[in-house]
């Protein structure tokens, strides 16, 4: 069972941890996503969601924010299709990489009730990163069906109530816009692992 009752019984601190910027950058980041193609907007989101620091070549993120438009204009985007569509785009020079993470915020930000992966929700659930020997396609098999388990298991904790009370305090805190309850519970969940950071949460 994953540890809610430790974020129930610590929210007070948890919430402290939180900077403001979390809450109004993501606001913002929601209400401009239709200037998605701009570069100020790209900007702000790669600092968001800490696309900066990942060494990133500039094609893969011109071929990122193209899907992101895409998804946009269009439909809600299949997540195992862009992992293995941005897969195809070097990182680097000759260097392809699956940045599962990234793709999981790129399908949020199309859909906000569409769960986030990164290392902080993968400790917090135990899952083990799947192994680089294995073949790329088994990697992209075994992402998907823990972000399919996170999907279940938000819904759950929603319909449980396991987290009511801890989402009511960010929201009267916060007054999030543009927040959804699956998009507290990450937030929830980030602040109250250990971060390298000092005490205050760095988005």
């Amino acid at each position: 069972m994953p540890p809610y009752h430790e974020i129930n019984e610590n929210i007070a601190q948890i919430l402290v941890s939180i900077d403001q910027k979390h809450v109004t950058e993501y606001d913002w980041l929601v209400q401009n996503i239709h200037n998605v193609a701009k570069a100020d907007y790209q900007r702000r989101y790669k600092n968001y969601w800490r696309l900066n620091g990942a060494g990133l070549s500039q094609n893969y993120c011109q071929a990122y924010f193209q899907h992101l438009q895409a998804g946009l204009n269009n439909s809600v985007p299949q997540l195992s299709i862009i992992v293995n569509r941005l897969y195809q785009i070097p990182v680097s020079q000759n260097k392809h990489a699956l940045q599962f993470s990234f793709c999981t915020k790129l399908c949020h930000m199309v859909n906000r009730h569409s769960p986030i992966y990164d290392r902080k929700i993968r400790d917090f659930y135990s899952f083990k990163t799947p192994s680089n020997s294995l073949s790329v396609q088994c990697r992209v098999e075994k992402f998907i069906e823990f972000h399919q388990y996170l999907v279940h298991e938000y819904n759950r904790v929603l319909q449980e109530g396991l987290l009511t009370e801890s989402i009511q305090t960010f929201r009267q805190r916060f007054k999030p816009q543009y927040f959804t309850d699956i998009k507290v519970i990450d937030s929830l969940i980030w602040a109250s692992s250990p971060r390298e950071n000092g005490n205050r949460m760095i988005w």
